[in-house]
């Protein structure tokens, strides 16, 4: 198994952690006692919010207080729509936010913890196991 100092999550993970799922969650939580920081851009923010019923927002805020938040600025935006330009007609059903999130990883060179490995044929992203 892989381990990283730091690992920016993907809103799928961040769904299966809220859902608490069995095997995402003893991951998680092995990463947590490496000290790993979880850097979570306003897109992953976005997505959880957009798919979530007020309830939930009270455990989302919870969890969202556990992770590194980060910022989204002009050098990850120009290296996202670089990626869109490159992979989109040949890797359709990538979406913005995915790009944007493949650009998060690259310019923090940290890895990228998705279960959606098919959103990124980036050959310059790594992606965590």
């Amino acid at each position: 198994m892989m381990t990283a100092h730091k690992l920016v999550l993907d809103t799928d993970v961040v769904i299966d952690l809220l859902k608490k799922k069995p095997k995402v969650v003893a991951h998680f939580l092995t990463l947590v006692a490496a000290k790993t920081t979880f850097l979570v851009s306003p897109v992953v923010v976005a997505e959880i919010y957009a798919g979530a019923f007020e309830h939930e927002h009270k455990s989302i805020d919870a969890f969202f207080k556990l992770c590194h938040q980060i910022d989204l600025d002009t050098e990850t935006g120009r290296t996202a729509g670089l990626y869109a330009r490159r992979f989109s007609k040949a890797f359709q059903g990538i979406s913005l936010e995915d790009f944007l999130l493949a650009a998060t990883a690259r310019v923090h060179q940290c890895p990228l913890w998705t279960h959606n490995r098919k959103h990124y044929p980036m050959d310059d992203v790594v992606l965590f196991e």
